[in-house]
Order: C-alpha cells, then sequence, then structure tokens
C-alpha cells in the first residue's frame, strides 16, 4: 500500500460498514485476491475513513497478539470488533 496523500482523500465513505467487513475479511484472509487488490490498492488511497479503520484494525490485532500468550478468545475478538463497528455508527 503507498502512503496516501491525505488532503486530498475523502473524508466520509458511503459504505463504511461493507468495508468495514471487507478489511476484516482481508485481514482474516477471507477475501478474494481481485478484492483485496482493489480495496487496499485504490481505495484505501482515496478514503480517509477505510485508511484509519485499517490501521485500527491492523492495531487492534497486532495488540492482541502481544498481549496474548496463546491464541485471543474467539469471543473476545467478536466483542471487540462489535465495540470498534458501534463506536464507527456514532
Amino acid at each position: 500500500m503507498n502512503t496516501p496523500d491525505k488532503k486530498n482523500m475523502k473524508h466520509e465513505c458511503p459504505h463504511q460498514q461493507e468495508c468495514l467487513q471487507l478489511l476484516q475479511s482481508i485481514l482474516d484472509g477471507e477475501a478474494t485476491t481481485e478484492q483485496k487488490d482493489r480495496f487496499m490498492g485504490h481505495h484505501l488511497e482515496e478514503c480517509m475513513p477505510c485508511y484509519q479503520n485499517y490501521h485500527l484494525e491492523v492495531a487492534i490485532r497486532d495488540l492482541l497478539k502481544k498481549k496474548c500468550s496463546n491464541e485471543a478468545p474467539q469471543d473476545l475478538v467478536d466483542s471487540i470488533k462489535q465495540k470498534v463497528i458501534q463506536n464507527l455508527s456514532k
């Protein structure tokens, strides 16, 4: 992913929920190569909310990996994701 020109990025995403779900699929390795390339190669460079969500999701996942010696319990991961989604809707 290239470093985007933040001043030229859109500041609202009309599809933020769908983008967040796609982003999670990408990070979980469940998205197709085409979905990943389109989202990571184009959309993130144009959309500030999705760019920020990407970095937030990566930071959350990295923190969970560091703090949990074993794999994080799925209910904890789901709870955190749900809270992030709720905060994005506000």
